[in-house]
């Protein structure tokens, strides 16, 4: 095993390790939530959190995949790309901050509760400024940080969330605790950061020239993307209510469960793929292609077992009183596989100089999501907003790259992958025929 596959195995252990963690401290936290809070409320969070969600798609900037390109090729002074990154997106986020309490004032002034959620959510936007240190450690497959700060942050935001169930807290505090984790992510990270690096504060102009050059066709498709995945909880609250929020996301939040594992991987591979990228093009295609059938293959897994089991999982993690979401759930489960599978294509368009193109995938998905929404929800329901998310990542990762002539190699590879079309070479079919072998002679000696 060549060294390079060792440090992804390694980073991915440590990603999928903090993650299992992260996700079985938040998961039941966040059930004891929605259980607390019941749909109504448990919607009202969620309708406004899609608003801070847009607003903080707008702070990111669009950098992650940018920084983590320059970091992992190592052509600029690391410290400075980082400290540039973060200067761009507190600016920003101290805009957006000021921007979304005013938007929901404007939107639901007639509703004072909303406005005060508004404002405790959106302390997160200024505090996730500071999460672009996370990028320096993904460039340098040092998962292991990255891990430990999520676990920390996420015990910080459980801890504060039993105790106001505890207490029977009132839902502003609940609101708050999205900004709780934030906070403690970011506080967490830097002191990482700095004890790798030493506090030492340097931005760039030119550095945030080129860095905003090459990442603002991410930050367009983000908001985008952003707006054709929340618009739907949007719509949903001004054309129906608060209990179909709150229904619809306990269908979204048990879709993207599986959500850590893909991610790990992505985060994984990336700076591989980018160094392939450059030194074998062939070779960059071909793991491409067997990083979709690997996401692919999890996606379809994942989703059958819940379809087939959707009653029973509603039930014992959120209660009787969520079971309308089932027929949504087995629908939108589909979607999270797909999105990860456009995460992978943001690396081909990084290598191959065609950032441009996240934008037309954004706007056909933006504009597909829409149309169905407006279509569909005054008849069908939360049904209706899940045919319409799946059918816009649909559109988004897989119809709009094969339609596109610039980006019809990814569209092949991203089909190639899903139907495992040459995706295992001679030293994996190796690996699998010693190891079906192995099993078997152990079942002979039994």
């Amino acid at each position: 095993m060549d060294n390079s596959r060792k440090k992804v195995i390694n980073n991915m252990s440590w990603l999928l390790g903090g993650r299992i963690v992260n996700m079985i401290l938040s998961f039941f936290v966040s059930l004891a939530t929605a259980r607390y809070l019941g749909p109504d409320n448990f919607g009202s969070i969620n309708y406004v959190a899609a608003y801070v969600s847009f607003f903080s798609s707008i702070t990111s900037l669009g950098l992650s995949v940018i920084v983590i390109k320059e970091v992992s090729m190592g052509q600029e002074d690391d410290n400075e790309v980082i400290w540039t990154g973060i200067l761009m997106r507190f600016i920003t986020a101290v805009l957006s901050t000021i921007s979304v309490i005013a938007l929901v004032s404007i939107t639901d002034g007639d509703d004072p509760l909303i406005v005060q959620i508004a404002v405790l959510e959106s302390i997160a936007i200024l505090a996730s400024a500071f999460d672009t240190f996370m990028y320096w450690f993904q460039g340098k497959l040092l998962g292991k940080y990255t891990s430990i700060a999520g676990v920390i942050s996420y015990l910080g935001m459980s801890l504060y969330r039993i105790y106001l169930l505890a207490n029977n807290a009132d839902i502003l505090w609940f609101a708050f605790a999205t900004s709780v984790d934030t906070l403690l992510l970011s506080f967490v990270l830097m002191i990482f950061y700095v004890r790798k690096n030493g506090f030492r504060p340097k931005v760039s102009l030119r550095l945030g020239k080129k860095i905003m050059r090459q990442s603002y066709h991410y930050m367009i498709s983000g908001l985008i993307a952003i707006l054709y995945s929340k618009i739907d909880q949007i719509m949903l609250k001004q054309m129906l209510d608060n209990t179909s929020v709150g229904l619809y996301s306990a269908a979204l939040a048990i879709a993207g469960l599986w959500g850590m594992i893909p991610s790990a991987f992505i985060q994984s591979v990336s700076p591989i793929l980018y160094k392939n990228a450059e030194q074998d093009k062939g070779m960059f295609y071909k793991r491409l292609k067997q990083s979709y059938a690997g996401i692919w293959l999890l996606n379809v897994a994942w989703s059958l077992a819940i379809s087939i089991f959707s009653y029973w999982v509603i039930y014992f993690l959120y209660g009787t009183e969520y079971l309308g979401a089932r027929g949504a759930l087995v629908i939108v489960v589909w979607y999270s596989g797909i999105s990860s599978i456009g995460s992978l294509t943001q690396v081909y368009l990084a290598t191959e100089n065609k950032n441009k193109y996240v934008n037309y995938f954004a706007l056909a998905g933006l504009a597909t999501d829409v149309i169905l929404n407006a279509l569909l929800i005054p008849h069908f329901g939360i049904l209706g907003a899940a045919v319409a998310t799946l059918t816009t990542y649909i559109v988004i990762h897989i119809v709009m790259p094969l339609m596109i002539r610039d980006t019809r190699k990814a569209g092949t590879l991203i089909l190639q992958g899903m139907m495992f079309q040459g995706v295992l070479d001679d030293e994996m079919k190796q690996l699998i025929r010693k190891a079906f072998q192995k099993a078997i002679r152990k079942i002979k000696r039994k």
